[in-house]
C-alpha cells in the first residue's frame, strides 16, 4: 500500500473482515453437471480452498482431504477475533453445495496417482506442509516433477501469505484445467505471475495519516490508487473524465466508424498538443502526438470537419499574403535573417518595429528580414502538405543567402522549422540580444510571474536566455509551480481556443490562478490569450521596449491590419491595390467587439457586408431604421445589423452560420 510512506498502509485486512461480518447470505454456487474428472485437492489450507472452488465452478468433481471437520489448515491457528471458526464452516457448506468431497488420504507423490487421477497439494495446511518445497514446483504452471500433480501454498520471504496461497490455489486451478484439457499449461500466461505494477499513484497533495481504530474513517483514508497525473494538471484530459487509454480507444474508434456520427472529432481537435501529459506520465504516454497524427489522419481521410481551423488557417494565409509577408536581404551582406513570425508584429508592431532596428544595428546592416508565417496552424491542424510548402517556400528563401543563422521570436516556429528545415541553424532573438547587446529597457516595480511557452517545453536555452535577461534587467520574477518543463499552455497552442473555446478560457483562469502578481510572456500569442482575461499581463519588449501599456488581447482584426501597416513600415507598399469596401469606416462598440471576437468575424467580413449591400441595394430595415444585410465569403455567410450615419456605419450586431441560403421562386 503506498500510504506506507504517508502514515502507515491502509489496514485492509481489518476492512476486509468487517465487510464479510456485516454482508448476508450469498447465493448457494450454481451446481452444474460434472465433466466426469476428478481432482483430488489434498490439505485445507486457503490455497487448496480456492483451488477447489475455482475448479468446481469449472464443473470438475473435486475430492478434498483434510484433517477435522471443516477445511481451514494454518488458518485454524488464526485467533477468534481474527477469524471466526464460524467462516470456515461457511466455506465448507458453499464448498459441498458445488459437489465437492471428503475422503481420507495418502500423499500421493508417494503411493502414486490412480490412472486418469489428477492431485493438488496445498502445503498451507501443516498436514502437507512438508510435501514439497516451492522449488519443487514450475513458478509459472504449478506442476510438480511427477505429471498430473501440482502444488502451492509456499512459504514467501519467510512468512505465511494470505494473498499468495490464495493466488496459488487460483492459478494452479487454471494449469489443471488446462492439463486435463490437453491444452499448453504455458501459453499466453505470461500476465498471469506476478508483476511489478506499471502504476504511479502521486502522492503530493496526500495527507500524512496514521491507521484509525475507526473502521470508518481507516476506509476513507483510502486514496483509491490510480495515476491520472495527466488528467488532474491538464484541463484537456480532465474534461472528459476519462485517462488516456480510453481517449486512444476512443480514438481508434472514430476511425473505425464507416457510417454515422464520429464523436470523438472535437475531443480529438480540443487537444492543446503542449506536450505537458507525456512529462507528467511516468510511462511518457504522448497524448498530443496522439492527437495530431490523428487529424492528420482525418484529413488524409477527408472526414476532418473544415469548420474547425478554417479561421485560423484563413489568418495563416493573410500572414503569408503579399499584404503582410515579404522579404530584404542584409545591406551588403546577409549573416543572419530574423523571422519575428506572425503573431508579433501583429499584436506588437510598434515594439516589433524598434526590435528589428536594434537587431539591424547590431548586425551593422547585415541582417535579412522575413516577414510571414511558419505554418504551425496548418502544423497543429493535421494539414501536412500545407506546412510543407510554407515552409518550404521559406526554406528556398534561406537557401538562396546560403542558409545563414535564423533568428526567431517565436518557439512554435523554432518547433516547425526543426522538423521542416532541421538543416537551417535556429537561435532565439532572447540568445543574441544577450549575446549581442540589451537595449537600456525598463522594469516593473513589483515582480513578475513568468510564463514559459509550451514549445520551449524542452527547450532550456530559450528558457535559460530568457531569465539571464531579466537578471540582467534588474527585474524581479516569479517561477511558477508549473514553469520550464511543466509549463502549461495558454490555449492558443493546438488550435485548440478553436475548437473549444470555453476550455481555452478554464486553461488560462487556470494559468493565472497560479499567481497573485502580473503575468510576464515571451510568446506573442501567450501574451494575447492570457490577456484576454483581463489580467495585466505583459510581454518581454514592454520591457525592452517600453511603451504605454495597452491592456487586453489585440484581436484578430487589428492583428491583422497591423501586419499591414508592418509591413508597409519596413518593406515598402506591396504593390497591391486596395479592396473598394476596405475605405469604409465602422464604429463598433466594446461589447459587439467582443462578440465579433468570439464569432470569429473580422472587421473586413462586416466591411465586405455592407459594401456589397450598398452596391446592390439589398438589404432589410426594420422599423427602428436598423438595416440587415449578408453576404458569402467563401464557406461563411455573414449577417451585420447596422446604422448608417453620416460617414460611417454604426455596428449594432453580427453572426455568421456556414450554410447556404436561397430565395425559392
Amino acid at each position: 500500500c503506498v500510504l506506507s510512506k504517508k502514515g502507515g498502509a491502509i489496514s485492509l485486512g481489518k476492512l476486509e473482515r468487517e465487510c464479510l461480518m456485516r454482508s448476508g447470505e450469498s447465493k448457494p454456487p450454481l451446481r452444474f453437471p460434472s465433466t466426469g474428472k476428478l481432482v483430488s485437492i489434498y490439505g485445507g489450507g486457503l490455497s487448496s480452498i480456492t483451488c477447489a472452488f475455482e475448479l468446481a465452478k469449472k464443473r470438475y468433481g473435486v475430492k478434498m482431504v483434510f484433517e477435522g471437520d471443516i477445511p481451514g489448515g494454518r488458518l485454524l491457528s488464526l485467533p477468534e477475533e481474527v477469524l471466526p471458526e464460524e467462516i470456515l464452516v461457511k466455506v465448507w457448506d458453499v464448498l459441498e453445495k458445488t459437489g465437492a468431497i471428503r475422503s481420507s488420504g495418502v500423499d500421493p507423490l508417494k503411493k502414486g496417482l490412480q490412472e486418469g487421477e489428477v492431485a493438488y497439494i496445498g502445503v498451507d495446511d501443516p498436514l502437507w506442509s512438508d510435501s514439497l518445497a516451492v522449488e519443487d514446483v514450475d513458478p509459472v504452471t504449478y506442476e510438480t516433477s511427477a505429471k498430473g500433480v501440482f502444488g502451492g501454498g509456499f512459504v514467501r520471504n519467510g512468512k505465511h501469505s494470505p494473498v499468495w496461497e490464495a493466488a496459488d490455489g487460483k492459478r494452479a486451478a487454471n494449469s489443471i484445467d488446462r492439463f486435463l484439457q490437453g491444452a499448453s499449461l504455458t501459453s499466453g500466461r505470461e500476465r498471469e505471475i506476478s508483476l511489478e505494477t506499471k502504476l504511479f499513484t502521486p502522492l503530493d497533495d496526500v495527507p500524512s495519516l496514521p491507521p484509525s481504530n475507526d473502521l470508518v474513517e481507516e476506509a476513507r483514508r483510502c486514496i483509491g490508487c490510480e495515476c491520472r497525473y495527466c488528467v488532474r494538471e491538464c484541463v484537456f484530459l480532465g474534461k472528459y473524465k476519462g485517462y488516456p487509454k480510453t481517449y486512444a480507444r476512443e480514438i481508434y474508434n472514430n476511425f473505425a466508424i464507416v457510417q454515422g456520427s464520429r464523436t470523438a472529432n472535437k475531443k480529438i481537435n480540443s487537444c492543446a498538443l503542449c506536450g505537458l501529459c507525456e512529462i507528467l506520465c511516468p510511462n511518457d504516454f504522448p497524448m498530443a502526438e496522439l492527437c495530431r497524427s490523428a487529424r492528420e489522419q482525418m484529413v488524409d481521410k477527408d472526414i476532418m470537419p473544415p469548420s474547425v481551423h478554417e479561421f485560423a488557417l484563413l489568418d495563416m494565409d493573410h500572414a503569408n499574403s503579399p499584404w503582410a509577408a515579404g522579404w530584404r536581404p542584409g545591406k551588403r551582406a546577409t549573416r543572419a535573417v530574423f523571422f519575428p513570425g506572425c503573431q508579433l508584429g501583429a499584436a506588437m508592431p510598434d515594439q516589433t518595429q524598434k526590435l528589428i532596428e536594434h537587431l539591424y544595428g547590431l548586425f551593422e546592416g547585415d541582417m535579412g528580414l522575413l516577414l510571414g508565417c511558419c505554418g504551425a496552424p496548418a502544423w497543429w491542424s493535421g494539414r501536412k502538405k500545407s506546412v510543407e510548402e510554407v515552409v518550404g517556400n521559406i526554406g528556398k528563401t534561406l537557401e538562396s543567402e546560403g542558409n545563414p543563422i535564423l533568428i526567431l521570436a517565436c518557439s512554435s516556429c523554432d518547433e516547425v522549422f526543426s522538423k521542416f528545415l532541421p538543416h537551417v541553424p535556429r537561435v532565439s532573438v532572447w540568445q543574441i540580444l544577450l549575446e549581442k547587446g540589451l537595449p537600456d529597457g525598463k522594469t516593473q516595480k513589483s515582480p513578475l510571474a513568468l510564463h514559459d511557452p509550451c514549445t520551449t517545453r524542452l527547450n532550456g536555452d530559450w528558457q535559460a536566455a530568457v531569465r539571464q535577461i531579466l537578471q540582467t534587467l534588474g527585474q524581479e520574477f516569479e517561477e511558477l509551480d508549473f514553469g520550464r518543463e511543466r509549463t502549461r499552455c495558454c490555449g492558443y497552442g493546438g488550435l485548440q481556443v478553436m475548437a473549444d473555446p470555453d476550455l481555452a478560457k478554464d486553461g488560462v483562469r487556470r494559468r493565472l490562478s497560479e499567481s497573485e502578481n502580473d503575468f510576464l510572456a515571451y510568446c506573442a500569442m501567450c501574451r494575447e490569450s492570457l490577456a484576454g482575461s483581463g489580467k495585466r499581463v505583459l510581454h518581454l519588449l514592454d520591457l525592452l521596449f517600453p511603451l504605454p501599456f495597452e491592456a487586453g488581447s489585440t484581436g484578430f482584426s487589428k492583428r491583422q491590419w497591423n501586419r499591414k501597416r508592418l509591413r508597409e513600415k519596413l518593406l515598402g507598399p506591396c504593390g497591391l491595390s486596395r479592396e473598394p469596401w476596405e475605405g469604409l469606416v465602422i464604429t463598433v462598440p466594446e461589447d459587439v467587439r467582443e462578440k465579433l471576437e468570439e464569432r470569429h468575424i473580422l472587421d473586413s467580413d462586416i466591411m465586405y457586408t455592407l459594401w456589397q449591400a450598398q452596391e446592390s441595394g439589398m438589404f432589410l430595415i426594420s422599423p427602428e431604421d436598423t438595416r440587415l444585410a449578408s453576404s458569402r465569403r467563401g464557406n461563411v455567410t455573414f449577417w451585420v445589423e447596422y446604422r448608417p450615419e453620416e460617414d460611417s456605419f454604426f455596428i449594432i450586431n453580427a453572426w455568421s452560420h456556414r450554410m447556404t441560403v436561397e430565395l425559392m421562386s
